[in-house]
Parts: structure tokens; C-alpha cells; sequence
């Protein structure tokens, strides 16, 4: 034998240890395989991952070892038959493993499959925490359902009437809220919604019920005796002070909860001691130079635009900051009109057992007052339903809330848009509005006879009179 062919030798073997380390110090398993999938070799770590012994596998065809139920599936049997690279998660029953198995085809040079290698690598503790967290998630909604379930049974022992999902989201964080004990919270929403309703909600809801809940408005009272209302006064405070002195509110309000109504119009002054008492949670009573410490939640509500009222030096900044720790947006109900149904009953039913009557309303009522948009939203409705319990002299109050609504046309369209006021005659100016509210029931009404009920004409009427104002 030559010198150069003993080097090749030695070359030749060097490559093979190379080749055999790097094969069996791999941590992910490998699989070598021929064209026909028959089994050339598998690594060490290939043995430990599948709980087999290379000698009991090798020789041996894929097919045969998926028959013998050593893995559920092989990679293998894919490449073999796209000819392609392919990916498949394994289950390994011996080791209850789980591999993600990669299969890659080495082609000759007219395109047959030479050699197919799988790399399998263990997804076990991957696919288990896969496993917890979708577990996890389940237990997670469940709860979720079952705090919403409680929620909404609460909302029913409160008498809240709330079927839109905004109404439902809100009264939801206000129950968090209180369940969690939370303070400084604003409350926003246009005149009447029932911002002082949901103060109350909360403050009932809390671990503060057993204490008494404060209302004050801001707005109803000049400066002078909203701060002694608020902080109370010593003897001799001021002309016309009671001689004992009096505590204020905030101390009244000790332990439980104190609910400013109409804070964008607390006065300056004011809103600089109500910060003081948000930061230290102490307050000095007016012509007093002690301090008092006092524990009580606070909820602000008001109307008006505080971010403005910030921007116009109307309001303290600070004081606005420290009031929104938690923001509830109460929705006009204009926005909610699926609750309008569910309040006319709740306050028709609370009307008729107040004054001892059976009054009821009537479809075209009601719908009249879903159409309606409420400027003084729920406590408008309620004073309606109540005014027309009260006033009406017929078991059906459909007349007076028509009347009280300013209905002028039957079958809720006192929001169908008016006509301009033009030059013309009556009789022109009657044809135009009509022809305005035709256009209107004819963009939103899908059918002549639900234009019909609408308008509260036929439907034969309706559609000759589309004939007549060539409203296609």
C-alpha cells in the first residue's frame, strides 16, 4: 500500500469520528433512512427520546416500526411520498414524549430520494405548558363568566335595568370597583343618565355598606356654606354660626363614602382644601386649627368637560388628576336605546304600585319613546312614565306620553328631520314635510308595510303616495 493511500485512510477514518461525535453528542434525535425508508442509523439521543435501542430498529422499515407502534406517525412516509421537507408533531407512547420530527429528503441527481434525515427534537415541556395555559384560559373565562353572571344577578337586586352591552360594561366596572374597594372615582356622563344611581350601586356593593353614604351637591350651594357643609365649623366660625359648632360632611362620611355630585362647579378655593384632604386624608373645619383625620371613599361626578374647565383655569389640574384615578362614562340614553323598553316597564310597574293604579302602555307608545331622544335622558323617561301614571285619566297612557313628547306624527317620528321654512303656502309646505317624511320611511324602512306602520297609514297609501312624490 502506497503513502498516499494509508493517508487517505487515516483521513478517511479521522472523518468518520468526526462525523460519529457530532452524531451522537447531538441532544436532538436523528434518524437516517434510506430512499425505501428503510433505517441506516439513529443517534443516542434518538434511543433515549423514543425508548428504543438502535440495534432493535436499524435494518428495519418506518413502515413497519409505525405498525409496531413505537411512534404514533412518521415524518419519514411524508418525505417519501411528496419528495419534499416535512414537519410533523409525534407522540411517542413508550416515553410519553412529544417530537417535533423534521424530515429532509437528499436527492440524487435525477431527482430520486437518496437519504431522508429526521431531526426530532423534544417539544414535551413546550407542549405541556401549551396544554396548562390553554387549560388555564378555560379556567379563566369560566371565572370570567361566572364574576359576569354574578354581576348581572347584582345589577337585578339593585333594580338596574341595563340590557345594552356599554350600560352592562360599565355597571360591571363599577361592581369591580367597589368590590375591590377603590376610591377616587369620577363619574361622567350628561344630566340625568344616573350618575348618583351608580355612586350608590358602588358604595352598596363595598365593604363600606355597614357606613353611612354623604351626598352633596356642589352646585346647589353659594361658596361660603358649601365649605361648611363639607368641613363642618367651629363655634363663633362666622355671623349666624351655631353656637356647638358642627361636624361636615366629610366626617359624616366617616368610614363610608362621600359622593360629590356636580364637582366641576366646587369653587376654587375648595378644590384646593378637597385636595389637601385627597393627599393626607385630613380636613380642618372652617374657624378650626386642628386636624381631623378622616377614612372615607370618595366619588365625584359632574356634567361638564373637566379636561375643558382644566384648559380654561375653571378647574385645578392637580384635583382633576387626583380625582380620575378610575373613569366610568356613563352613555346618554339616546346611545342605549335597548334599555328604553326595559326602563318604561321598571318605572311604569314602580308608578303603578307608588299610586296604587294599573296603568299600561300601548306598542305605538313605545315605540314612540324608543324613536324619542331624551334630552334629560333617564330621569325625563321616568318623569313621563310617573307624570302619566299620575295625570292620565284612561288605564292607558299612550295620549299623554305622545303629548309629552311633543309628538307630532303618529308612529314615533318626531325625529324624522323638518322641512325649511320656505315662502311658499300652506298647502305646499304640508306637501313638502310630507314628502320629507316619505323619503325618511323609505330609507329606513326595508318594506312598504313596515313604512306603513312607521307612518301610520295603510300600505296601499304608502305606496301610492311614493307614486305620487316619484320616491323610488
Amino acid at each position: 500500500m502506497s503513502a498516499k493511500n494509508t493517508i487517505d485512510e487515516r483521513s478517511y477514518e479521522y472523518l468518520i469520528r468526526q462525523f460519529e461525535t457530532i452524531f451522537h453528542s447531538s441532544s436532538d434525535g436523528i434518524w437516517v433512512c434510506d430512499g425505501n425508508g428503510m433505517v441506516i442509523n439513529i443517534n443516542r439521543a434518538s434511543e433515549i427520546l423514543n425508548g428504543i435501542r438502535a440495534e432493535d430498529v436499524i435494518g428495519h422499515n418506518i413502515k413497519d416500526l409505525v405498525a409496531r407502534k413505537i411512534f404514533d406517525h412518521s415524518v419519514t412516509t411524508r418525505v417519501m411520498a411528496t419528495g419534499l421537507r416535512q414537519t410533523v408533531m409525534q407522540f411517542i407512547p413508550k416515553t410519553g414524549k412529544y417530537l417535533l420530527s423534521t424530515g429532509t429528503p437528499s436527492l440524487t441527481e435525477d431527482g430520486r430520494i437518496a437519504l431522508i434525515v429526521v431531526n426530532e427534537r423534544d417539544m414535551t415541556e413546550l407542549n405541556t405548558l401549551r396544554q396548562e395555559f390553554e387549560k388555564s384560559q378555560q379556567v379563566r373565562e369560566k371565572y370570567r363568566q361566572e364574576l359576569s353572571d354574578i354581576s348581572l344577578l347584582e345589577l337585578e337586586r339593585n333594580d338596574i335595568v341595563a340590557e345594552s352591552a356599554a350600560m352592562r360594561r360599565i355597571l360591571q366596572m363599577a361592581l369591580k370597583l367597589s368590590h375591590i374597594g377603590a376610591s377616587n372615582i369620577l363619574v361622567l356622563g350628561e344630566s340625568g343618565t344616573g350618575k348618583g344611581l351608580l355612586a350608590r350601586l358602588i358604595h352598596k356593593n363595598s365593604a363600606r355598606n355597614t357606613h353611612p353614604l354623604v351626598e352633596i351637591n356642589c352646585a346647589a350651594l353659594p361658596e361660603n356654606l358649601l365649605e361648611a357643609e363639607l368641613f363642618g365649623y367651629q363655634k363663633g366660625a362666622f355671623t349666624g354660626a351655631d353656637e356647638k359648632g358642627k361636624i361636615g360632611l366629610f366626617e359624616l362620611a366617616q368610614g363610608g363614602t362621600l359622593f360629590l355630585d356636580e364637582i366641576g362647579d366646587m369653587p376654587l378655593q375648595l378644590q384646593a382644601k378637597l385636595l389637601k384632604y385627597l393627599d393626607n386624608k385630613e380636613i380642618r373645619r372652617v374657624g378650626g386649627t386642628r386636624s381631623i383625620k378622616v377614612d372615607c371613599a370618595t366619588i365625584a361626578a359632574t356634567n361638564k368637560d373637566l379636561k375643558t374647565l382644566v384648559a380654561e383655569k375653571a378647574f385645578r389640574q392637580d384635583l382633576y388628576y387626583r380625582l380620575n384615578s378610575f373613569i366610568l362614562q356613563l352613555p346618554p340614553l339616546r346611545e342605549r336605546r335597548e334599555d328604553i323598553a326595559g326602563l318604561v316597564r321598571f318605572y311604569l310597574s314602580e308608578a303603578n304600585r307608588t299610586y296604587n293604579c294599573a296603568r299600561t302602555i300601548s306598542p305605538r307608545a313605545m315605540r314612540s319613546l324608543q324613536e324619542y331622544r331624551f334630552p334629560g335622558n333617564v330621569r325625563e323617561l321616568r318623569n313621563i312614565i310617573e307624570n302619566g301614571v299620575v295625570m292620565s285619566n284612561d288605564d292607558q297612557i299612550t295620549e299623554f306620553i305622545l303629548a309629552s313628547i311633543d309628538e307630532q306624527v303618529p308612529g314615533g317620528l318626531e325625529s324624522f328631520p323638518r322641512p325649511a321654512t320656505t315662502g311658499e303656502g300652506l298647502a305646499g309646505k304640508l306637501q313638502a314635510y310630507e314628502r320629507e317624511l316619505l323619503l325618511e320611511a323609505r330609507r329606513r324602512c326595508r318594506t312598504t308595510r313596515e313604512a306603513a306602520r312607521q307612518l301610520g297609514i295603510s300600505q296601499p297609501s304608502v305606496v301610492r303616495k311614493y307614486k305620487q312624490y316619484k320616491i323610488d
